[in-house]
């Protein structure tokens, strides 16, 4: 009897602990989670615009942050990348400073460790550049860092797909006076479309089977289209942009008629 009220015991304790949150759910460890699988997850809640999900993979993943293994500590940083575009899209400047510094923290102590790493400079100056959108006495330091992450990007890997969509986004959204160029930002986003079906976004240094970036190409290559007069021109490149990602919110709004 005294065993059977111990087992007893013992299941009443650890359903108490997963209510509470102290058990994975269902059952899944943390070490069951593949880099992989974290950030095609990240990319479904970006493309639904839906925080929460990100929250939960922020959680589960914290540890990566500290990984010796470079796609964890990648797939880590890029739930924070994620994190901050949503943040910025909801105007949540504090969510967005936040995720933007757990993703540039992770990734400066990845890249002393892994200078070479082509992908991890290019996220890096992802992170710093729209870090840089909040304004305020940071945003020519994160400039500037943002800017010398993706020189390091561009010197390892200059045709890479998703180190010019980056060099992309960090001209496009740059203000003129510090260097942006509209121009020259929709220009990286049509040599980026074309290094995507080229595959030349999956070379050296591959993200442990991870795609991402086509969609979101396509979609500011759309947006460029659209800024110029090309109606053909965006009307396609949102469907393409909406065919890669058919849950990618913002693409599909912008290839409805």
């Amino acid at each position: 009897m005294k065993v059977v009220r111990s087992l007893r015991a013992v299941t009443a304790l650890l359903l108490a602990l997963a209510a509470v949150g102290e058990l994975p759910a269902q059952g899944v460890t943390p070490t069951e989670l593949s880099p992989a699988t974290v950030m095609s997850d990240a990319q479904s809640a970006y493309f639904a615009e839906e925080l929460a999900p990100l929250d939960t993979l922020n959680s589960r993943t914290s540890a990566w942050a500290q990984s010796s293994q470079i796609l964890q500590a990648y797939a880590h940083a890029y739930v924070q990348f994620r994190s901050l575009q949503l943040a910025l899209l909801a105007k949540d400047d504090k969510r967005a400073k936040q995720a933007g510094g757990r993703c540039t923290d992770t990734l400066e102590r990845l890249l002393k460790a892994q200078p070479d790493f082509a992908e991890g400079h290019a996220l890096l100056s992802a992170c710093y550049g729209y870090l840089a959108n909040l304004g305020g006495f940071a945003a020519i330091r994160n400039g500037t860092r943002s800017g010398k992450a993706i020189e390091a990007a561009t010197a390892l890997a200059p045709d890479h797909a998703r180190v010019l969509l980056i060099s992309g986004f960090g001209v496009y959204f740059r203000p003129a006076f510090v260097g942006g160029d509209k121009a020259e930002g929709c220009r990286l986003f049509s040599s980026a479309a074309i290094a995507f079906e080229q595959g030349k976004d999956s070379r050296a240094n591959a993200l442990g089977g991870h795609d991402w970036g086509a969609a979101e190409t396509y979609y500011f290559k759309g947006r460029c289209a659209r800024e110029s007069g090309d109606t053909a021109g965006a009307i396609e490149a949102f469907a393409r942009s909406s065919q890669l990602a058919p849950t990618f919110k913002r693409a599909v709004q912008a290839a409805t008629p």
